[in-house]
């Protein structure tokens, strides 16, 4: 963070020598790659972004992870309980709305922008638990259901160098809904219940709700939402 916050300030204060000229004609379409996700997690982002106004765009973006066993979506494990067969698909769809502000004699994509965006967020993930050190039961399978519609404003600032783009996406306030649908395929122990209750809840911030998921029998529907932060780096193409 630390270091992405420098780059900041050194690209900012260099912004003028690297902006276009109001004479250039604007080019319209941008693809973009978060270079975070990779480097924090096992997630990819791509996105597209699409002027319509010279200084008003739309971003379609697709976040998604490669390998079916990682993922930012992780349940937390322990000495009583870990996770074997893991396959996780996670996937979310983002949309957004950026205004590009004329702080600097810069021209978009070049500049400070303020936005708006929607993200849906869709997880499958099963495993089989071990709930004891040595003692492997893969009769039993546990699936979890998880869907977020993260929505919020956001501000960033972007740098175009001869049409390559640097976005920094930052100050991603959000609201999420979200709802958590789980079962396994046997009935489990009320010590095993309580223990996937644990990794459930130390996955998944419970906001103004302040209790721990509570799992009764082998299923379960929880409904909940949170407060979220955003904040991307994206390298792209203007064209």
């Amino acid at each position: 963070m630390k270091i992405t916050l420098f780059l900041l300030v050194l690209l900012i204060s260099n912004s003028n020598s690297f902006s276009q000229t109001s004479t250039s004609p604007q080019l319209k379409n941008i693809l973009k790659v978060n270079v975070l996700p990779p480097l924090l997690s096992a997630t990819s982002e791509i996105s597209y972004e699409r002027f319509l106004k010279p200084n008003l765009s739309v971003v379609a973006g697709l976040g998604t992870n490669f390998r079916a066993d990682q993922s930012d979506f992780m349940l937390a494990e322990n000495a009583g309980l870990q996770f074997l067969n893991i396959d996780i698909q996670n996937r979310y769809l983002l949309a957004q709305v950026s205004h590009y502000i004329n702080f600097c004699e810069c021209k978009p994509p070049h500049g400070f922008y303020v936005g708006g965006f929607v993200r849906y967020n869709k997880i499958d993930y099963s495993s089989n638990p071990q709930f004891e050190a040595g003692i492997v039961d893969l009769e039993t399978k546990i699936n979890i259901d998880y869907r977020a519609l993260n929505f919020g404003a956001l501000v960033g600032y972007q740098i175009n160098v001869k049409n390559w783009i640097v976005d920094f996406e930052f100050c991603g306030l959000g609201y999420a809904p979200r709802r958590i649908s789980f079962n396994a395929n046997s009935t489990l122990s009320s010590d095993e219940l309580n223990k996937l209750s644990d990794a459930l809840s130390g996955n998944f911030s419970l906001g103004g709700n302040n209790r721990d998921i509570e799992l009764n029998s082998s299923d379960l529907e929880f409904n909940f939402w949170t407060w979220t932060f955003r904040y991307a780096v994206s390298i792209g193409y203007n064209f």
